[in-house]
């Protein structure tokens, strides 16, 4: 009678972490999530809606993505890498005999921290081609002076917080055109990740020579005649035969 292989339940060998926000965000226990162990874990992304966090309901059509950089027991510590608010909202607030400006362009803290920002400027208007791209420059540089003073955690706060929104609709409403709303819909922090160690094994790979068939013909080295076949060699040189000696008989 045949017999039945235990199947393992790996639901049972993993382990609850918990997820715990950035320092910026007051090291809050956001969730927690199942995982084997440690590795399995590291770099893991978590998205999870504003208001979670704040547990203020007008955050509920922004997210924020974590990404987990380091395990502690049962603790997984994030770092923020994005924000993004949903574009159902965003088509909620332009409407018709208005100029929708989406720009998008990359920034850096006052801390060297690298990121990029996404942002509409809705004005109350329609604008010509030539005051589109008025707005958009000042609008710009004045962002880029914004980040460079602040420090990557506390610019996040103010954007999440809607300040920087606010800032930016001050200073734009007295450049060329009313304008009725500026929303900054997206942050995404510059990742980067170690891959010397990948290109170093591809690099190996294609520089190691491939390995002959046995089907090939081997040439030789000196470019002169071609290498005896194994034949030709037991021909030359056949195996020694072993003498066989019987004793003598009295």
């Amino acid at each position: 009678m045949a017999t039945l292989k235990k199947t393992v339940d790996n639901w049972k060998k993993k382990k609850w972490y918990r997820v715990i926000s950035p320092k910026f965000l007051g090291e809050k226990e956001l969730a927690q999530v199942p995982a084997l162990d440690e590795d399995h874990i590291l770099n893991r992304v978590i998205i999870l809606p504003l208001r979670e966090i704040t547990r203020d309901l007008r955050h509920t059509y922004t997210n924020v993505c974590m990404r987990v950089y380091e395990v502690k027991g049962d603790l997984a510590y994030t770092k923020f890498i994005r924000h993004e608010v949903s574009r159902d909202y965003l088509a909620t607030q332009i409407r018709r005999r208005r100029t929708a400006l989406q720009m998008a362009f990359p920034v850096k803290s006052r801390d060297g921290v690298e990121f990029r920002i996404k942002m509409f400027v809705i004005t109350a208007v329609r604008c010509s081609a030539k005051q589109k791209n008025t707005l958009c420059v000042n609008v710009q540089k004045f962002v880029e002076e914004l980040v460079s003073k602040r420090n990557f955690g506390d610019f996040i706060l103010d954007v999440l917080y809607g300040k920087v929104n606010e800032e930016v609709k001050d200073y734009a409403g007295n450049l060329v055109v009313p304008v009725h709303r500026v929303e900054v819909y997206k942050t995404e922090l510059k990742e980067e990740f170690d891959t010397e160690e990948v290109r170093e094994v591809v690099e190996l790979k294609e520089s190691s020579p491939k390995p002959r068939s046995k089907t090939e013909k081997q040439e030789p080295e000196g470019g002169g005649e071609e290498a005896p076949s194994e034949e030709a060699v037991d021909e030359e040189f056949p195996e020694e035969v072993e003498e066989k000696y019987e004793p003598a008989k009295d």
